[in-house]
């Protein structure tokens, strides 16, 4: 494979590994104003929920169909990343005659096999010219950062491909990250309580998807939506007494698990802290024997090996750190 191959699929495995981090950065701070991608791109849920499983296998036996309209959608990209998986370990010159004769063969009409080899042929030079200029694209710093960043490559895109294409081509990505940073971005805010950043998340999610909203998260797993509820209430349970906090908490599982996983949780949470408790009564109690310096060393182990029988019976030693 030769130098501008080898940058080719190089810049291929840049641009997946840009979208992972966006995806994997899954936590926290204060809000933007949306709209990266006009609404007048129509983008499901069902769109942002495949954007959720980068990777996922192009069905080339659709490509004719998907295509019949144009060359650039939101099928392009994952059917440019087969084109590249399918023609890898050539030289360019190669490769590219390879994409061309098999756009001939399965994009009808000739016209439209044409677009979409120039279109293919822009998108390995943008690939190209990412790379070449990696240090300035590369995912990292605050959500609110990366939001900024996103903005402006999808900027560099419309220069590239023409605003339309584009956002055509890079709308789903474009705006399943965003919202992804969004949400981390309220997550995150310290100056709003969990009810607030509650809401704004629910502000959110109509600005951005309108009559999806209400579903547009459905497809997270309660324990998915557990662990994010209790990110969001983060603050709010680190002020709260114990008590106070296991009954928010139980509060949380009734709302999203069904009756008989939140009673399970709930018991087990309850065995929890009873083992904690008495972990921490035996920690204590030993300690005042051990410090006690009226007793010898004989008497210290005696009494400790009593409290140990009284506090765990024959269950074995109490757990690391409490002795």
């Amino acid at each position: 494979m030769n130098k501008r191959s080898k940058t080719v699929f190089i810049a291929a495995s840049f641009t997946a590994a840009m979208v992972l981090m966006i995806f994997l950065l899954r936590s926290d701070r204060t809000d933007e104003p949306a709209g990266i991608i006009d609404k007048k791109y129509r983008i499901t849920r069902q769109d942002y929920l495949n954007s959720l499983h980068a990777g996922k296998k192009f069905d080339s036996s659709a490509a004719g169909d998907y295509f019949r309209q144009g060359a650039a959608n939101k099928h392009t990209l994952d059917f440019f990343s087969f084109l590249q998986d399918s023609f890898k370990d050539m030289e360019y010159a190669d490769h590219m005659k390879a994409v061309r004769d098999y756009l001939l063969e399965t994009i009808k009409p000739r016209e439209r096999a044409d677009e979409m080899y120039e279109l293919y042929a822009r998108y390995t030079e943008y690939q190209k010219e990412l790379y070449m200029d990696r240090d300035r694209w590369a995912p990292g710093g605050t959500p609110e950062e990366m939001l900024e960043n996103l903005r402006k490559i999808q900027d560099f895109r419309r220069r590239r491909f023409g605003e339309d294409a584009a956002d055509s081509i890079f709308g789903v990505e474009v705006k399943s990250n965003e919202y992804a940073l969004r949400k981390q971005i309220v997550i995150g805010n310290a100056a709003m309580s969990g009810k607030e950043k509650e809401e704004r998340l629910a502000a959110l999610r109509r600005e951005m998807w309108g009559d999806q909203a209400d579903t547009i998260d459905g497809a997270d797993s309660p324990r998915d939506r557990y662990d994010e509820k209790l990110k969001i209430y983060q603050a709010d349970l680190a002020a709260m007494g114990e008590e106070e906090r296991e009954r928010k908490l139980r509060e949380f599982r009734r709302e999203i698990f069904t009756p008989e996983e939140a009673a399970r949780m709930d018991s087990a949470g309850s065995q929890l802290k009873f083992l904690r408790d008495r972990d921490r009564e035996y920690s204590r109690l030993s300690r005042e024997i051990l410090d006690d310096s009226s007793l010898s060393e004989q008497e210290k182990r005696r009494r400790i090996r009593e409290l140990h029988d009284r506090l765990y019976g024959g269950s074995g030693k109490p757990a690391a750190g409490t002795e």
